[in-house]
């Protein structure tokens, strides 16, 4: 069995650009906020990197704020997939969703060709969960466990968070 390690700083802006995707409609719940501070414990988070969510779950970034400088291709790509599926959860990419989509590919660096590669694993990964049952924190922590394992290809992988 692979082990594939998902650092903070890729959990930390990878969650940002999820929650600014949740935002592009201009609304973010309760229930989405309470959610996404659940799946930050799950990981881990220092203290500095939670206050850096609950700042951005207060007030939407600009996608050009994200800190992925210092993130490698594999967690950029990680990242570009996890916005994919969340701007696709409703079945329907709005306009909005699909402009900070193509923002976070620009910044992100991904070639069109590399763009269509991950939107198609993005479109593949279990849909959201829906109903009385289904829980943000279970889907977000359940996305972030399945990315890697498609991003790696075939093979036997345990996904930890440091």
């Amino acid at each position: 069995m692979k082990r594939l390690t998902i650092g903070a700083d890729a959990c930390t802006e990878t969650l940002a650009l999820l929650i600014t995707m949740a935002w592009a409609d201009g609304h973010l719940d309760e229930k989405e906020k309470a959610s996404v501070l659940a799946a930050a414990g799950v990981f881990n988070l220092t203290k500095e990197l939670r206050d850096r969510i609950d700042q951005i779950l207060e007030k939407p970034m600009p996608v050009e704020e994200l800190l992925v400088e210092s993130l490698s291709a594999r967690d950029k790509s990680f990242a570009f997939v996890a916005a994919a599926w969340m701007s696709g959860v409703d079945s329907e990419v709005d306009e909005k969703e699909q402009q900070l989509l193509d923002k976070a590919a620009e910044l992100l660096g991904l070639t069109a060709a590399r763009q269509k590669e991950l939107l198609q694993i993005a479109r593949d990964l279990e849909p959201l969960r829906k109903g009385d049952d289904a829980s943000w924190t279970t889907e977000i922590v359940s996305l972030f466990k399945a990315i890697p394992a498609r991003l790696e290809g075939d093979g036997d992988f345990e996904v930890a968070f440091e």
